[in-house]
């Protein structure tokens, strides 16, 4: 039913109600334009997403959602890897669930804040290798130094490495290759005693960028990505 019948229709069934028709017509109007007091909301300009004003602070919804359904094995392993303190009851669980939820939701906007700014600046968060190669060129050097600049400048980052390859090989071969340039690109950020907070982890050729045997998408899938968290 359009928006126009629907209306109409509401306008000749108040205007059969007689003395209560005002009252009716209010309910009416709360019904086509409701108005939920219960948790302030904000939508975001383009975009669907909402935010939460409560004590989250400005966490979207999703995202607190998404922690309040985790396991308390699943948040400590979470705290564990940002080096996030947590306390456990006689029982082992988590004492402090809700506190470590406020403190992963604002350590998770400080991270948004900090690669915004980096990224910004120019910072890159790809770095590209020739075919069936790990060699990193001058170009990359210098990329790695900078995330190397901006690891120390922040502590409490945690870094990625994510390795991925092209079709061209076999599934075993193209994770192999894509574990070797994260761990090329580790290896230069272990000159600046970042080790500890380094993961290597590798795609293979199952995480392309652009899908195509071609060229231009074999160039852009032969990639090691930083993601932070």
């Amino acid at each position: 039913m359009s928006k126009k019948i629907l209306l109409l229709s509401s306008v000749i069934f108040l205007s059969s109600c007689g003395n209560n028709i005002s009252q009716l017509g209010d309910k009416f109007l709360d019904l086509i334009n409701p108005i939920d007091a219960a948790t302030e909301q904000v939508s975001l300009s383009g975009d669907e997403t909402l935010v939460a004003v409560d004590e989250y602070g400005d966490a979207s919804i999703s995202e607190i959602e998404k922690l309040k359904s985790l396991s308390d094995d699943a948040l400590i392993e979470m705290a564990l890897a940002k080096g996030i303190d947590f306390d456990l009851d006689a029982d082992g669980n988590l004492s402090n669930r809700d506190d470590l939820i406020k403190t992963l939701l604002e350590n998770s906007a400080t991270l948004a804040a900090l690669i915004s700014e980096f990224e910004n600046n120019g910072g890159s968060f790809i770095l590209y290798f020739s075919y069936d190669d790990t060699e990193i060129d001058e170009v990359s050097t210098r990329t790695i130094i900078e995330h190397a600049n901006f690891m120390q400048d922040n502590p409490s980052l945690r870094l990625r490495l994510e390795g991925h390859a092209d079709e061209r090989g076999t599934r075993e071969y193209n994770l192999a290759l894509g574990e070797n340039r994260a761990l090329s690109v580790k290896e230069v950020l272990s000159l600046y005693n970042l080790d500890s907070r380094i993961v290597v982890v590798s795609y293979g050729e199952e995480s392309p960028i652009l899908v195509g045997s071609n060229e231009v998408a074999w160039q852009e899938n032969r990639r090691v990505e930083f993601s932070y968290y």
